[in-house]
């Protein structure tokens, strides 16, 4: 149930702001419950954040509820259990409602937007008691609001907290009536109301300092980590009054400052006004930070590393997969690429979460969705973006850029594109058709946005091309063809559209799509490939979208594929791509048989490379590859995250053809698994770990005097499909023993089913273990 009852209406603060950075309203009512309560069960939505209290304590450890949505369109609702915390007798119901990304307007300078320029909540308490009759308890023009020790929030700017004006009994029943002014009720908005899907943002770890030092501009404290969340701090011997200062950065400047240049007008800082006392805490509620260091200014005291932990928040979902190898480097990067989408996640996949934007971008959002599935659930998480998708779909069917739609951008290719690929790649990893079903007219009508807009299937040029690729001269220059990247998309979009309506019973939609994908791949050819398989552009980006995308004829797949490798090795190595280029690099690599290349590719360490940022102490992916060097400095100042998780989409490849564990498009959410590492002679050992929705699956090579040893289990529910490296039947053992043909696949050479249970592979003599 989403709606709420006619008890229940909207309400808002009378209290007005000098400050675009509002104050939080506290809201409360009152009221008696007789015994024999067998349930209660909280539930609100808001325009806004909302954190709930009853009877003096939070409900719960959730933070920014009810989360982030276009506004315009749509508020999610929450929904707790409160049983427990109610009593006999008199009773306080508190809510504490604040900005978040309603509010004051929200975006980068220039491009702000206030879809909620008042915030609002609704809320009811609904009682269920012993001989069954019900009462509902909702916010209506009883209630009381106030100001309280909240001064000021905003995601951006930070928190200032006064607690010179703390409330400790606000939310309980022996509360003063003192300073309670009546609340406003305002019209109900006419948006949807949706049950949340995703969990909620939770502190899911704290972390200490490693290192605090006292500068002559305060005290600064290192983490360690680039991480995403709020400082927790003691303080000692205060007096009331005093003003502590804490400002975030992720980097520190050569003098030892904070690098404060990238969070471009984001003030990124906290207040805490002192009350006096020998001890304070703090730690703020409704803002977040992107950083690893903070600057600690206007403490009187001695500060010890003690007195400070960093509290960890994003969208509490499931780990489920771990990688590793035997180079520490690597494990660096997976480690990066966690953390990144960690940082990330916090109610939409944002580019970034330090500087004045955080947005759902759309682009950044499917090349990384793939990665995103194998580290956590993200069935929810996904499912609640593309909410924000469809709220924010013109009337043409094209898609926005981001989601939620702030900056009214719309169509472009490989951005646009998200609305189509994410749901697909969400079931292809869970099995889930629910995604699916919720998108498909949304999905169908961006479809006939392409079709209407090409010109004989080829797609326009749109803005942003392979997005900060390695030789653009400004970060939508990159010098692929944008008509290329369009229409290969489109042919992406109609080729998974096919799939999807398969998997929904549309038959006829499928063989529609089907037809569609085939013309299109035939307009590609004739506009993009010529007769001995260069692809226009010649850029690596070029062939890696063709080849990808099965765009490429048969018969030309082993030029493109060439042509592609005597692009990267005229890099010596290295790689040319942006933002779309670079996350197809390693799978098509080693589609084409070229493992070897996308290995050198991986462990390459100099610039531009995936270990490049690691070797200059990255923690979390960067958006630049040289975001900071030891011989240059900072990067472009505009455009320079350092927790930015794009490319980070390689996590992908290292699941799936390193750690030997991919999802198989003919038997969605590991019902059968593709086992196939490719394993590198610079490489010693590998593992992966992988739970899915049928049980855990586990891959685990070691290369010992060029033989291959292999351990695979396969979980009760699931099949493995185990697909070897080019090599003799004889060569290769099951358990200590020959291949049963009964497993053999009839159709794929070196491939055979592999039944529930622990296995060991053995492969003598392996090609893939000294190339």
């Amino acid at each position: 149930m989403t709606s709420f009852s006619d008890k229940s209406v909207w309400l808002a603060s009378p209290l007005s702001s000098e400050s675009t950075a509002t104050s939080a309203s506290y809201f409360r009512t009152k009221f008696q419950l007789p015994s024999g309560v067998t349930k209660a069960v909280l539930r609100f939505s808001a325009l806004g954040i909302v954190e709930p209290w009853i009877n003096g304590a939070r409900v719960n450890d959730d933070y920014f509820t009810p989360g982030w949505s276009d506004y315009r369109k749509r508020a999610y609702v929450c929904r707790y259990e409160v049983t427990e915390q109610l009593e006999v007798g008199e009773n306080c119901l508190g809510i504490v409602l604040a900005d978040g990304w309603a509010g004051a307007a929200f975006g980068p300078k220039g491009h702000e937007a206030s879809h909620a320029p008042q915030t609002m909540f609704v809320a009811e308490l609904q009682l269920t008691f012993a001989d069954g009759t019900q009462q509902v308890i909702g916010s209506d023009a009883t209630w009381k609001v106030r100001r309280g020790p909240v001064v000021k929030n905003s995601l951006y700017h930070g928190e200032t907290y006064d607690a010179r004006k703390a409330m400790p009994d606000w939310a309980s029943s022996s509360s003063t009536e003192r300073g309670w002014k009546s609340v406003v009720s305002v019209e109900t908005p006419q948006i949807e109301l949706t049950e949340k899907a995703c969990p909620p943002v939770r502190v899911t770890e704290i972390l200490p300092v490693v290192d605090l030092r006292k500068e002559s501009s305060g005290w600064i404290a290192d983490f360690g980590q680039n991480l995403v969340g709020v400082v927790r701090i003691q303080l000692k011997d205060t007096r009331a009054g005093q003003k502590v200062i804490l400002k975030f950065a992720e980097m520190l400047n050569e003098d030892g400052s904070l690098y404060l240049e990238n969070l471009r007008d984001a003030g990124a800082t906290d207040c805490y006004i002192c009350q006096g006392a020998e001890e304070e805490s703090y730690q703020p509620h409704f803002t977040f930070h992107g950083f690893r260091y903070v600057q600690i200014e206007g403490v009187e005291s001695d500060l010890s590393a003690a007195d400070l932990e960093a509290c960890v928040l994003h969208n509490d979902l499931a780990p489920l997969g771990t990688f590793q190898t035997s180079n520490a480097m690597v494990n660096q990067l997976q480690d990066c690429i966690r953390w990144g989408q960690r940082g990330n996640f916090l109610e939409a996949p944002t580019d970034c979460p330090q500087r004045d934007e955080r947005l759902g971008w759309s682009g950044d959002a499917q090349v990384f969705v793939d990665t995103a599935c194998f580290n956590y659930e993200c069935e929810g998480f996904y499912r609640q973006w593309m909410d924000a998708m469809r709220d924010g779909q013109r009337e043409d069917g094209a898609f926005p850029d981001v989601a939620p739609d702030i900056l009214g951008w719309h169509g472009n290719a490989g951005w646009g594109d998200a609305g189509i690929i994410v749901p697909h790649a969400v079931w292809l990893h869970t099995g889930a058709t629910t995604i699916l079903a919720e998108n498909w007219q949304a999905m169908e009508r961006y479809l006939r946005f392409l079709k209407d807009r090409a010109k004989h299937y080829i797609q326009p040029e749109t803005v942003y091309g392979d997005w900060l690729a390695v030789d653009a001269v400004k970060p939508q220059w990159g010098p692929t063809p944008k008509d290329l990247i369009g229409t290969a998309y489109f042919a992406r979009d109609a080729q998974l559209m096919a799939r999807m309506a398969d998997a929904l019973g549309r038959t006829a939609a499928a063989k529609r799509y089907g037809q569609l994908a085939a013309r299109i791949t035939a307009a590609f050819q004739q506009r993009f490939i010529t007769a001995e398989g260069l692809v226009l552009g010649d850029t690596q980006t070029s062939y890696l979208m063709a080849l990808a995308f099965d765009l490429v004829p048969e018969h030309l797949i082993e030029a493109a594929g060439a042509r592609l490798v005597e692009k990267i090795e005229a890099r010596e190595w290295h790689l040319s791509t942006g933002f779309l280029g670079t996350p197809l690099l390693n799978p098509v690599l080693s589609k084409i048989g070229r493992s070897d290349v996308a290995y050198k590719l991986l462990l390459q360490e100099s610039y531009p490379s995936w270990l490049y940022p690691i070797k200059n102490g990255a923690t979390t992916m960067w958006e630049r590859w040289n975001s900071w060097t030891r011989e240059d400095g900072f990067g472009p100042v505009e455009m320079n995250s350092f927790n930015h998780y794009a490319y980070g989409a390689i996590g992908e490849w290292l699941y799936q053809t390193v750690g030997g564990i991919a999802p198989c498009p003919e038997a969605p959410g590991y019902a059968r698994a593709i086992l196939s590492a490719q394993p590198s002679p610079d490489l010693k050992r590998a593992s992966c770990v992988l739970k899915t929705r049928v049980g855990t699956y586990r891959s685990k090579w070691t290369i010992k005097r060029k033989n291959l040893h292999w351990d695979l289990t396969v979980p009760a529910s699931g099949e493995g499909l185990v697909v070897l490296p080019a090599t003799p039947w004889s060569k290769v053992k099951l358990n200590g023993k020959s291949v049963p043909s009964r497993l053999k696949h009839p159709d794929q050479r070196n491939a055979f089913r592999l039944l529930a249970g622990k296995h060991r592979v053995e492969i003598e003599n392996c090609p893939l273990a000294h190339l």
